[in-house]
């Protein structure tokens, strides 16, 4: 698990941090939208609908909502995941004395119950040889 000391706080600059290590490992993903879905999000509530709630007696609002979509299903192995485990992994590798200790030889282990070994697969294919996954079902 990661340590809140040796992480990067969440900001812009981290964000722009992470996108450099993994943006070369990774799909460009597109974003969309969809008229139809904003405009169901944008249909305002009927006065009716509040009764019952906190909210009744309220005039209902009338949000304008355009919703974005980034389509991270096209990424490499169908998830946005895979590119937290690039950043992991690089991130393990720069920890002092990995190198020395064998950490390229030993290599990583994890649990998963889903698509986590086929991300590790894809990625540790850029840091290691020689590597053996093995998935309990």
């Amino acid at each position: 698990m990661a340590s809140l000391s040796t992480t990067l706080p969440l900001n812009r600059d981290s964000v722009f941090w992470a996108h450099k290590v993994v943006k070369n490992h990774v799909h460009r993903t597109p974003v969309v939208t969809n008229q139809t879905l904003s405009e169901l999000a944008s249909t305002p509530r009927a006065v009716e609908d509040l009764e019952g709630t906190r909210f009744a007696g309220r005039t209902p609002a009338k949000p304008v909502l355009r919703l974005w979509f980034k389509c991270e299903n096209l990424q490499r192995i169908g998830a946005f995941k895979v590119r937290g485990a690039f950043y992991a992994l690089h991130k393990l590798t720069e920890e002092p004395g990995w190198l020395e200790g064998g950490g390229k030889e030993k290599g990583v282990v994890t649990h998963s119950s889903g698509k986590k070994m086929s991300r590790l697969g894809l990625v540790e294919r850029g840091y290691y040889t020689g590597r053996k996954l093995v998935s309990f079902a």
